[in-house]
């Protein structure tokens, strides 16, 4: 499954990614993710499906982008989130995930649900700077 969605926002490059990189922050604007604990070098992440999964987090300050490496659970693959230009800075959300063997059988499904997911947090984001 993979895709990409983007949004718009008209506030500053350095607001947003404060933002973006904080990852007790992600249950707040990622609806399908419910709860994030870091355990060592690894993230723990509570779904707001029945589901658990496993993360690592790599984030690039240089070049605003922040990467979900997700190593086990009802999928594996990652999220990419980067910022770029300015005003309006363009948060790009892209999306490289295989399914289990468990959901595959319901990927068409489940990725409109992801974009639209990915859509709905986006917004959210961009509402909490403009609003």
């Amino acid at each position: 499954m993979e895709f990409q969605k983007e949004i718009d926002v008209n506030s500053s490059k350095k607001d947003i990614w404060e933002l973006v990189k904080d990852y007790k922050k992600i249950p707040e604007f990622w609806h399908g993710t419910r709860s994030i604990e870091k355990e060592g070098n690894y993230y723990m992440v509570q779904f707001a499906f029945p589901g658990k999964g496993k993360m690592e987090l790599e984030s690039n300050e240089d070049n605003f982008t922040l990467n979900e490496k997700y190593i086990k659970g009802p999928f594996t693959g990652e999220k990419i989130t980067r910022l770029e230009g300015d005003n309006p800075v363009k948060i790009v959300s892209y999306w490289n995930i295989k399914l289990s063997p468990m959901l595959r059988a319901f990927s068409k499904k489940l990725q409109g649900h992801f974009e639209q997911g990915t859509e709905d947090a986006l917004k959210r984001i961009k509402d909490h700077f403009e609003s």
